[in-house]
């Protein structure tokens, strides 16, 4: 039976995105969306690197993050769209390699956001018990419940948004302020002369994943009811927001723990607070990762699908795709045909086909090559010297780590991924 929700073209104007974004639900969407399982590992695997200097790694993370999310930031409030990062292209390069972006993107999500379902699946294998091989078991489970959760209505999940960003942002604070607050803690502030910064460059490297996210919230400007004025809001709010739950919770586990702990690599924050409070509390603290990465799976699920749909809209995709309940707002095809092309690479990654850990470093440094995009479409849109020249020198700046640290078969990746679109998008042109 045909779901007379949605529209359709020949019956009518078809209808668009719901503009009903406003400051606070887009900023638990967008922290929810940056804190994931980084949270969970990245202050014990600092701590194991830096011992006392790794607070200061985190800082100088926060710091080179800020002309990042600055980016970004001006980027979406002038070209707000449900194409994120393929829209700034669009706007600044042209439809063909708009196209082209747009399918390194759904390559990146492809990968990166299986990951994250299967990182959260072995959180609830842990938390029920199972053994760690059913974690696909619970990524698919959490995979379907969230693509529910975004069919039922675009209000309904910007609400549990807003509780889930409030509980995770609680329950983190919380954790860390255990561990100060411990007997017997001991924070010791890190050394601020030379070997201490030295030691917070390494640092950099290991944290950076857990400040990466805001891109993703890009892809959400088009449902926003005022961009140009709140997405820059949301993005300092939210950026505040989760640096000081990065920073509570590094001191916490850096007050408590021993550097030399096995567990302070794997598990940290069970370890805090099996060392602050009780063992038995400890298993807590999978039943946090499972919501901590349900709600990051949320937010990804949801900008991944407004690329889908932006990309029929387009024409790159299958204009079916691009439909819009009239009732619920929400391209609700989009949504099923991105959380199937998700389980479809679960299944395989469960096959032992890829590895998880491949998964995310090839959506990592996919990401980190969007970043340059970014820059470089912020340097020729600018209309002062001053800001063009800051563009170009971040531009630079990421394009030099990129060549110097990334796995030339990793790059090879995305470079194929953009001709085809290129290519597919010429094809339609010249067809039309």
């Amino acid at each position: 039976m045909r779901d007379t929700t949605d529209a359709n073209p020949a019956e009518g104007p078809p209808a668009e995105l719901r503009r009903h974004l406003t400051v606070v639900p887009a900023t638990a969407l967008a922290v929810t969306t940056v804190i994931g399982g980084g949270a969970l590992v990245l202050p014990g695997a600092a701590l194991r690197e830096a011992g006392d200097d790794a607070l200061l790694g985190w800082v100088l993370a926060a710091v080179i993050t800020i002309p990042l999310i600055f980016v970004f930031a001006r980027l979406g409030a002038r070209f707000p769209s449900a194409g994120g990062i393929a829209g700034f292209a669009r706007a600044s390069f042209g439809r063909v390699s708009a196209a082209g972006v747009e399918v390194v993107l759904i390559g990146t999500f492809g990968l990166g956001i299986p990951a994250i379902a299967l990182s959260g699946g072995g959180y609830l294998a842990a938390a029920l018990g199972w053994p760690a091989e059913r974690s696909w078991i619970g990524a698919v489970v959490l995979l379907v419940l969230v693509a529910a959760m975004l069919t039922a209505g675009s209000s309904l999940s910007a609400r549990v948004q807003t509780v889930l960003a409030a509980v995770l942002t609680i329950a983190l604070l919380a954790v860390g302020a255990l561990g100060l607050l411990a007997p017997g803690a001991q924070f010791s502030g890190p050394d601020l002369g030379a070997g201490g910064w030295q030691h917070a460059l390494a640092v950099v490297g290991i944290v950076f994943f857990g400040f990466t996210g805001w891109e993703m919230i890009a892809f959400t400007t088009g449902e926003y009811r005022d961009p140009r004025r709140d997405f820059p809001r949301v993005v300092a709010l939210s950026f505040l927001i989760v640096i000081g739950v990065y920073l509570v919770l590094a001191a916490g586990v850096q007050a408590v723990l021993d550097p030399s702990s096995p567990r302070a690599d794997t598990a940290p924050l069970a370890e805090l607070v099996a060392v602050a409070f009780s063992p038995a509390a400890a298993a807590l603290v999978s039943a946090l990762g499972v919501l901590i990465l349900g709600a990051n799976l949320v937010g990804a699920v949801w900008g991944a699908s407004r690329l889908v749909y932006s990309s029929a809209d387009e024409g790159l995709l299958p204009r079916a795709l691009a439909v819009v309940g009239r009732a619920s707002g929400v391209p609700r095809r989009a949504v099923l045909a991105t959380a199937a092309l998700f389980l479809v690479v679960v299944v395989v990654s469960a096959a032992g086909l890829i590895s998880v850990t491949t998964m995310f470093e090839v959506a990592g440094q996919n990401f980190f090559l969007l970043y340059v995009l970014c820059a470089a479409v912020y340097a020729k849109v600018a209309e002062r010297a001053t800001t063009r020249a800051f563009g170009i020198a971040v531009a630079v700046c990421l394009a030099a780590v990129a060549v110097v640290g990334f796995d030339l078969l990793t790059i090879g990746y995305p470079l194929v991924l953009f001709a085809a679109g290129a290519a597919v998008s010429l094809i339609r042109s010249r067809a039309a």
